[in-house]
């Protein structure tokens, strides 16, 4: 009995460990896979970035030149705008909140972005928690693929 009210309180817990909430906004262009990502390969970013890597996305840490163009006269306006060497940009946000979850990583929270450059406009939004983020790149990936 005590046997059985163990795995019954592990399967409850493991259920908890994995909420997420995907917001969709519109596709993925996927004949232009550039994407701006952040530096580093700690956690949850790395992860997004190697599954990136290796679904054939070129991965690009600067963003390109800040331009400030117009003409100085009478009338002067300039105008200020920021390039982009990617048509992609990838945000993420994640923090350890334990290690609450034996055998399947860190306990997580995280929120992730992918937006276009060239709109401007959120394409999708994943947040939630999670052990060790399996399930937030899993989803990640299936929205970059339009699934």
């Amino acid at each position: 009995m005590l046997k059985q009210l163990s795995v019954g309180v592990l399967l409850i817990f493991l259920a908890g460990c994995g909420t997420h909430k995907v917001q969709f906004y519109g596709e993925v262009d996927r004949s232009d896979k550039t994407v701006m990502v952040p530096p580093g390969s700690e956690g949850l970013k790395g992860r997004l970035k190697q599954a990136l890597a290796e679904d054939g996305w070129k991965l690009v840490i600067y963003r390109g030149p800040s331009v400030t163009e117009g003409e100085a006269g009478e009338k002067t306006k300039l105008l200020h705008y920021d390039t982009y060497n990617s048509r992609y940009q990838l945000v993420v946000s994640s923090y350890q909140y334990g290690s609450s979850c034996p055998g399947f990583g860190a306990a997580m929270n995280y929120d992730v972005s992918f937006i276009d450059n060239t709109s401007g406009n959120e394409v999708f939004t994943i947040n939630g928690r999670g052990c060790g983020g399996g399930t937030a790149v899993k989803n990640f990936m299936r929205m970059v693929r339009g699934r």
